[in-house]
């Protein structure tokens, strides 16, 4: 995985090689994906809990989030207890109960955690080095896909989670919204003709794209066809939803 050094620098030659084109529209957009990176390197849970303690608390903070993110995945928020979660992690409950008090702040900080992985990951897919900000879009929308193919599961129980509670439908919310402005400003990007109206419309097109393909994916056949050649196709469709507008 990219460090976050790598990442700021590839965002910095990116506002260099599009400001090149000569369009302001694309400069900010990208300004913004600057802005938005360095929220979300704030955001995660493991650097806000551990910053300042000893590096044996901040291996257990992140021990704990692992084991509450695999079960979670096996069992959904129902099944999970912190009982079962500490026996996942190897440690006392009450080691566990010291960091995380309730079930809920658990699962809620194990989410962040989580989609923090997943943003720092499709962020490698930025490579203004080389690619228009189409091709980065598209790129990010592939690897959802592809991630789709080992994490469908995950997805399924957040899903589940949602639609558990009003609660749990906000906190599921505001974990994608980071993520829908990263791809809102991609989108900017790509086709700056586009009103602020359409590329809302657009973003949520390629989301509910994207996230189809993620319950499909999981339910098989794996040597469907239509399965197969998912990445590939929505990759045409990102492209024909920006260029429709």
């Amino acid at each position: 995985m990219a460090s976050s050094t790598q990442t700021e620098d590839k965002v910095r030659q990116a506002k260099v090689n599009f400001a090149q084109c000569d369009n302001a529209e694309v400069a900010k957009a990208l300004e913004a994906i600057t802005a938005h990176l360095n929220d979300l390197k704030r955001a995660r849970p493991t650097k806000e809990i551990g910053d300042g303690k000893p590096g044996r608390t901040q291996k257990t903070i992140k021990r704990i989030l692992r084991a509450a993110y695999d079960v979670f995945t096996r069992e959904g928020h129902a099944g999970l207890s912190l009982r079962k979660v500490a026996d996942e992690a190897g440690i006392a409950v009450g080691n566990l109960t010291y960091h995380f008090p309730a079930k809920t702040v658990l699962i809620e900080t194990m989410l962040r955690e989580a989609l923090s992985d997943y943003v720092e990951a499709h962020l490698e897919h930025l490579q203004p080095d080389r690619d228009t900000p189409l091709e980065s879009l598209m790129k990010v929308v592939e690897f959802y896909v592809r991630n789709a193919r080992t994490s469908h599961q995950f997805f399924y129980q957040l899903w589940g989670y949602a639609g558990s509670g009003e609660d749990a439908k906000a906190n599921v919310r505001s974990l994608y919204r980071p993520i829908g402005r990263f791809v809102y400003y991609l989108v900017k990007a790509a086709n700056p003709k586009l009103t602020d109206d359409e590329i809302r419309r657009a973003v949520l097109q390629i989301f509910s794209l994207e996230e189809g393909y993620k319950l499909f994916i999981g339910m098989g056949p794996e040597d469907a066809s239509a399965i197969q050649t998912a990445e590939a196709d929505i990759r045409i469709l990102t492209k024909r939803i920006i260029d429709m507008g």
